[in-house]
């Protein structure tokens, strides 16, 4: 019989006693597909034959059967079954199986064990109600479990919901705040830019409403000049003349700091020469100069190529700004420009530019603030020296934008140090040395007459020079200031004036507009500017004031020649080639000879070799038992202070590893990295230092 047709048979059998009535069909076939007898693994389980309740259970349950004739002996399921024994025993017996009666009833087919259970009154209930009952305390624990498991998962439900629903009340909160903020961002921006269009606009009238009084002023000023004024008078003019020129310098630092400031002042990339800019700095500082009684000299190192790409407007404006202050600020003495390269890659160049003086220094204090906008040294120095305060602020920004960082060294009544490390790229070979080409007109330019209009008597010398060497017959007379010029223009006749833009007592745009305005027949002669700047705007600015053409200084010969051509004999062109004599500029050497540098420099020149000298001397003498007694102390910043100090002299002379040496033991000192190595670097500074010392004293003794 198959076990499906016993589990049926005994499931019907179940369903005719009263207590099963109640029971689902499904419920009695899964009582009675537990009830089949499975495969028996004996173990150390062991029954008595006394327990024959305990016994005829396991019997049924497949769990045991008879060993050895007395025990029942159960498998692994008899255990656990054993916390359920008692309810078989519990009462009076109404049974009474022997050991042996069990085992026989467990070898046969189970239906028939059933029906033989049967004749035992109230067994087959008990045992099905045993089983009922573990089956319904399964069914309660697992529904308990699910229950509680259910609970759990709700809780667990609720407690995320929660805090789900808190972070969403957070994020709204936080995004409200955010457009709250945004909102209020874009009302600050629109502010910003209101008021900042409203200062500009503020800026360009007031432009508009000093310069055009000003420039009346100037104009009358001018006109005045020209009517031949008593001496008392002539005094008056002056001084309107230069109190219009500081107003005018006041104007164009606002105006220059509030484009800086509005991020529209951009640099005008264009082919620019060093060593013009420095000696048309030098020539716009000499009257001055000269006037306190000042040595102003320039330090310009020929290996700097000849052409370079930057904004030759904004670096000398740079350098007069830094020249101007120094002139400003000194009583006696000197003050200096150099240009050195750094070092060339390819084709860039590094250059270092210095602007030296002996005036009267700057506290620390001084120093801190000297970079800000509006800030001067003091009330007194304002009232003493005059100013916006703006020139340095701009000349800082203005070195920001060509890449590099301006610096200053000073202390109080030992001068002032700005220094400053660009970039340039290289102009072309082209650019620098075309080919120089002949003129067919040559005839067109003989015997020409040109009034030179230079303060400068060195450049007045080359021009002539050239002039006299590339025009045949060639007729060149000379002025040093525009008022001569003008004078020279109505007492004599020439074909051209070759005017400097920049000069004392009268510009040459001043005397440009004099001669355009004067009765003269001749107020329509071409007039050729020589200008260190040849940009857009500088071009304009004179085409503007009634000249013809520019001509950039230094000049090249053809660039001349060809403005010549062109003002006074139309359609003419030059060809061929135009040879003229080079001199080699001097190497610079290493730093194994201390004077090389210097003597390439200054031309051999004893006088400025000396000078220079006895500046280094006195600067890094002073600081030589300064950088001692820090050194010994353990005192890093007075050790910074002190190395800061000296090394710009180090760049001046060209000593370029005593100035890198110096850079790092600063970096170290500022930093505190490497300290390890920081006292031998001291130590090997000091030695550089007090051999150059030793060097330079002992070329000056020979040269007294």
């Amino acid at each position: 019989m198959s076990n499906s047709i016993q589990t049926s048979a005994l499931a019907d059998k179940l369903s005719q006693m009263d207590i099963f009535h109640s029971i689902p069909g499904d419920i009695l076939l899964d009582l009675a597909a537990q009830c089949r007898i499975e495969e028996f693994e004996p173990h150390a389980v062991v029954f008595h034959k006394d327990e024959p309740g305990q016994a005829l259970y396991l019997i049924l349950e497949g769990s045991a059967r008879v060993h050895e004739g007395d025990f029942i002996v159960a498998n692994m399921k008899a255990g656990t079954c054993f916390g359920e024994m008692a309810l078989l025993d519990e009462g009076p017996r109404s049974m009474s199986v022997s050991v042996n009666e069990a085992s026989r009833l467990a070898r046969i087919d189970r239906a028939v064990f059933f029906e033989v259970l049967g004749d035992y009154p109230g067994v087959m209930q008990k045992i099905v109600g045993m089983l009922t009952r573990r089956l319904r305390f399964q069914t309660d624990k697992t529904l308990e479990q699910l229950r509680r498991r259910e609970e759990e998962l709700s809780n667990q439900v609720a407690a995320r919901t929660a805090e789900l629903m808190q972070q969403k009340e957070e994020a709204d909160q936080l995004r409200v705040k955010a457009e709250e903020e945004k909102k209020e961002a874009e009302k600050q921006r629109l502010r910003a830019e209101q008021s900042e269009r409203a200062e500009q606009q503020f800026l360009a009238n007031m432009s508009h409403e000093i310069r055009t009084p000003m420039n009346a002023v100037m104009g009358m000023t001018n006109l005045l000049l020209q009517k031949n004024p008593r001496e008392d008078q002539l005094r008056y003019l002056h001084s309107i003349r230069q109190s219009s020129d500081a107003l005018l310098v006041i104007l164009n630092d606002i105006l220059d700091i509030s484009k800086i400031q509005a991020g529209k002042l951009e640099l005008e990339f264009t082919g620019l020469r060093v060593d013009a800019i420095l000696e048309q700095v030098r020539t716009t500082l000499q009257f001055r100069a000269e006037e306190k009684g000042l040595s102003l000299d320039v330090i310009f190192d020929p290996n700097i190529p000849p052409v370079l790409t930057g904004d030759p407007v904004r670096l000398q404006q740079v350098m007069l700004n830094l020249a101007g202050n120094a002139v400003k600020f000194t009583e006696k003495g000197q003050v200096s420009l150099l240009a050195r390269l750094v070092e060339k890659q390819g084709d860039r160049a590094r250059v270092y530019f210095e602007v030296r003086d002996t005036g009267i220094g700057m506290t620390p204090q001084q120093l801190e603030v000297v970079f800000e906008s509006f800030r001067q040294a003091s009330g007194d120095t304002t009232r003493k020296y005059g100013g916006t305060g703006l020139g340095l602020t701009i000349s800082k920004q203005l070195v920001e934008k060509f890449g590099g960082s301006l610096e200053v060294s000073s202390s109080p009544g030992d001068g002032s140090v700005f220094w400053f490390e660009i970039t340039l790229d290289i102009g072309k070979e082209s650019e620098a040395k075309p080919a120089e080409p002949a003129m067919d007109a040559k005839d067109a330019l003989r015997g020409l007459r040109i009034l030179l209009a230079e303060d400068n008597a060195l450049n007045r010398i080359v021009a002539v020079e050239t002039l006299e060497m590339l025009i045949p017959e060639v007729q060149v007379h000379t002025a040093e200031n525009g008022r001569e010029a003008l004078d020279a223009f109505h007492a004599h006749t020439f074909d051209v004036v070759l005017m400097d833009v920049t000069m004392p007592v009268m510009d040459g745009l001043e005397a440009t507009q004099a001669i355009r305005a004067s009765d003269s027949p001749a107020r329509d002669i071409p007039v050729i500017a020589f200008t260190a700047s040849v940009t857009k705007k500088e071009v304009r600015r004179c085409l503007n004031n009634g000249m013809n053409a520019c001509v950039p200084k230094p000049f090249k010969e053809s660039e001349l020649l060809q403005a010549l051509l062109s003002a006074t004999a139309p359609g003419q062109v030059l060809s061929g080639p135009i040879v003229l004599p080079e001199t080699s500029a001097p190497e610079v050497a290493d730093d194994s000879d201390r004077l090389a540098f210097l003597k390439n420099l200054t031309g051999n020149n004893p006088a400025r070799i000396q000078k220079y000298l006895g500046l280094y001397l006195e600067s890094v003498g002073a600081g030589l038992p300064r950088i001692e007694a820090a050194l010994a102390a353990g005192d890093r910043e007075e050790l910074r202070k002190v190395v800061h100090t000296v090394k710009p002299q180090f760049r001046m002379l060209g000593m370029e590893e005593l100035a890198e040496l110096a850079q790092t033991i600063e970096t170290q000192a500022v930093e505190s990295i490497d300290l390890d190595t920081l006292p031998e670097n001291v130590q090997r500074l000091l030695a550089e230092i007090r051999d150059s010392i030793q060097v330079f004293e002992a070329y000056l003794q020979s040269a007294d």
